[in-house]
């Protein structure tokens, strides 16, 4: 009866984070749906839908709307949602390639005043997640926690050669990783994520000078959920992809229908954005990778970022790059 429950609530607000335009109830429900109970799960997984055997492989030949994000804030998460990260000297530690040397960060950086001043103008910050608003990239610690981080790296590896599309990429680290429900509560629990330094300055400024904030990422919508809500971002300005569980809680999927989950994802994410809204709004990407840089366009400008990692052909193409966000308070 309480997943019933469950699941009526999340037809019922199907629609709640969508334009008018784009509002419409599904038109079948795919196999057995079913909600994660109370009792086995956070809230963060009790917004996700999750599938039964077979559902995904009918979604192909079905016009039918997944579960919406919710359009107000959450009460607060069971879950530790971020830690704080370490911070020396106004600069961070990290695990990629680094930018806590003074000097290397000044050579990096280009043009941060005008940053700082096209960002006063923008009414729609968009940020990605892993390696900007966090200092962790998520598939790879959860590949790491589930045992299987070694392939999962080689894979990465063999994708950015060029070899397969994003998508492509995604369902090939799932089906090696293949995250059960139980796994992916003990990794919240065990490695709540770092939030990286000026994030949530940086968050409060731009509030205050009336920006909406979204996060635009390629990762998963119950390990970002927690962050989203720590730094008080709406659900709804949420754009991720989801994991598909079976009945048992193991891993079934993914919904290949989130715009996030294919190439040039991102900049599909911000033309959704931007149909939201009845008036052209100035809409800026913040970033460290290559699908946030090439977000722009749509979006009307793109500052990299290069604290936690730094992607030397985004700093490379990117008119605007910090490695210290503190560069764009003003």
């Amino acid at each position: 009866m309480r997943c019933r429950s469950y699941l009526l609530f999340a037809i019922n607000n199907i629609n709640s984070c969508l334009s008018p335009h784009h509002q419409r109830r599904p038109r079948a429900l795919l196999g057995s749906l079913v909600a994660i109970s109370a009792a086995e799960s956070s809230h963060h997984s009790v917004a996700s839908v999750v599938s039964a055997a077979g559902a995904i492989g009918a979604a192909a030949n079905s016009h039918v709307e997944v579960t919406p994000r919710r359009n107000s804030l959450p009460a607060p998460p069971i879950f530790k949602a971020i830690s704080n990260g370490k911070h020396t000297n106004g600069t961070q530690q990290t695990t990629n390639r680094m930018t806590n040397d003074r000097s290397t960060a000044a050579e990096l950086t280009k043009r941060p005043q005008e940053a700082r001043e096209m960002l006063k103008r923008a009414q729609i910050v968009c940020f990605d997640v892993d390696s900007t608003i966090i200092t962790e990239e998520g598939i790879d610690e959860l590949a790491q926690f589930c045992g299987k981080g070694a392939e999962v790296a080689a894979l990465t590896k063999e994708a950015m050669g060029g070899s397969m599309t994003f998508q492509e990429a995604l369902k090939r680290r799932l089906d090696i990783i293949k995250p059960s429900q139980r796994q992916i509560r003990e990794f919240l629990k065990t490695h709540p994520s770092t939030v990286s330094a000026g994030v949530r300055e940086l968050i409060d400024q731009l509030r205050q000078n009336s920006a909406e904030i979204y996060l635009v990422s390629g990762g998963f919508d119950c390990l970002i959920e927690p962050v989203a809500d720590a730094l008080e971002v709406p659900l709804c300005n949420l754009f991720a992809n989801k994991l598909y569980f079976h009945f048992n809680g193991s891993y079934a999927g993914f919904d290949t229908n989130q715009v996030t989950s294919k190439s040039g994802g991102k900049g599909e994410a911000i033309k959704i954005i931007k149909s939201r809204f009845n008036s052209d709004k100035v809409v800026a990407m913040v970033g460290d990778g290559m699908t946030d840089l090439e977000a722009s366009p749509p979006a009307d400008f793109f500052i990299g970022y290069g604290g936690n990692a730094v992607r030397e052909e985004v700093q490379k193409r990117a008119t605007y790059y910090v490695t210290n966000l503190a560069d764009l308070l003003w």
